[in-house]
């Protein structure tokens, strides 16, 4: 203890372990005493520390053991896809289980419900996730998933589909009562017949890509059908505006010359009813098919431009239409785009074209739209 280095340690100790004694110079029993005791102090301080150290590791394991079992018991998904929907033309019912009620104007679809659309109905379906979709007439639509897994069953009918590009891990999927059709991002039209016919292995869907790559599974195969193809590929190509070219009187195995139509708005074109999907059209000569043609182009252009963003280019085109050709099935569509572009549009002349429309289409399908318009403060 006479060495400097180690009085210097023991005092230090001393200091640290047990502040409230002063050992004695001289007195050397007591000193090594006192020694002692801090000593044995300061092991049982290291005790506690790596006793506290134990039992916080433990904790936190017990923390990580309740977080995992909770992630695992959240549905599997994630955080749900909002899914807000409005009628089209003659409007759709709402189905949840056994009760049935008419579409309000705009409600949110949650897992386990249907939307039915009459023939001359539809519906618009807009995603949170910026998806949109849109239902034809005599459609039968429900809503299985809508978390990471978008999953959605066609019965019947007819939809179009702009997928927005999903994020890692997501998946949207649509399901037929004879396949299952899956996309990352991409505009399609799938439909789903009455009656089988001999192609496609007597598949009812059908499948018609216009953007992007879509994936069928079906009949224990998986195919990826591009843009520009369609599927069965074995079964005639239903052009990609069926229910502009059945209401112009065109073959459905003939290609129209430029459809370009936008497949999402099919709900504003009357659709034709199941069974007149099989029917055979009358016969239509050269003349008569050129006509046709030149309708169809026209009112391809207007949708193309309106797609575009060229609101008055569309007006223009879908004035030239309905004037070129009133008695044409698609006279009544060209007013109603026109009527809902100079609403985008905020256009003070929205309402005299709703009046021009009710006077000449007094029953039209979009008469209610028109009479709102009209009565708009």
């Amino acid at each position: 203890m006479n060495v400097p280095r180690y009085a210097s340690a023991a005092a230090k100790l001393l200091r640290g372990a047990l502040p409230e004694e002063k050992p004695s110079t001289g007195d050397r029993a007591r000193g090594m005493e006192t020694i002692e005791r801090a000593m044995v102090a300061r092991v049982r301080r290291r005790r506690l520390k790596w006793a506290g150290a134990v039992l916080l590791s433990a904790a936190a394991a017990v923390l990580l053991l309740r977080a995992g079992s909770w992630m695992s018991a959240r549905p599997e998904g994630g955080a749900l896809v909002s899914i807000n929907v409005s009628p089209a033309g003659q409007g759709a019912a709402l189905r949840a289980g056994n009760r049935a009620e008419a579409l309000p104007e705009r409600a949110e679809l949650a897992s386990g419900q249907r939307i039915e659309t009459p023939p001359d109905g539809g519906a618009s379906l807009r995603l949170s996730t910026g998806t949109a979709m849109d239902l034809a007439g005599s459609t039968s639509f429900r809503v299985d998933s809508q978390g990471m897994l978008e999953r959605f069953s066609l019965q019947r009918g007819e939809l179009s589909a702009h997928v927005a590009k999903l994020s890692a891990g997501q998946r949207f999927v649509i399901a037929t009562p004879d396949a299952e059709v899956e996309v990352r991002g991409t505009r399609f039209r799938v439909r789903v017949l009455q009656d089988a016919e001999a192609c496609g292995s007597g598949s009812r869907t059908r499948l018609e890509v216009s953007e992007g790559i879509v994936e069928v599974r079906a009949l224990g195969a998986t195919v990826n059908v591009t843009a520009g193809q369609h599927w069965p590929s074995d079964c005639a190509n239903a052009e990609s505006t069926p229910a502009v070219s059945s209401a112009l009187g065109l073959p459905r195995t003939t290609p129209a010359p430029n459809a370009s139509v936008e497949p999402a708005h099919a709900p504003f074109v009357r659709p034709l009813a199941a069974s007149a999907d099989h029917a055979l059209p009358a016969p239509v000569s050269a003349e008569q098919a050129s006509e046709l043609a030149q309708q169809n182009d026209l009112f391809a252009e207007g949708v193309a431009l309106r797609r575009q963003g060229d609101v008055a280019g569309a007006l223009r085109a879908f004035h030239s239409f309905a004037t070129r050709f009133p008695r044409s099935p698609l006279a009544e569509n060209a007013l109603v785009q026109r009527m809902r572009l100079l609403v985008s549009a905020h256009d003070p002349g929205a309402r005299a074209e709703a009046q021009h429309y009710l006077a000449r289409y007094p029953q039209g399908f979009a008469q209610k739209e028109a009479k709102q318009l009209m009565e708009a403060p």
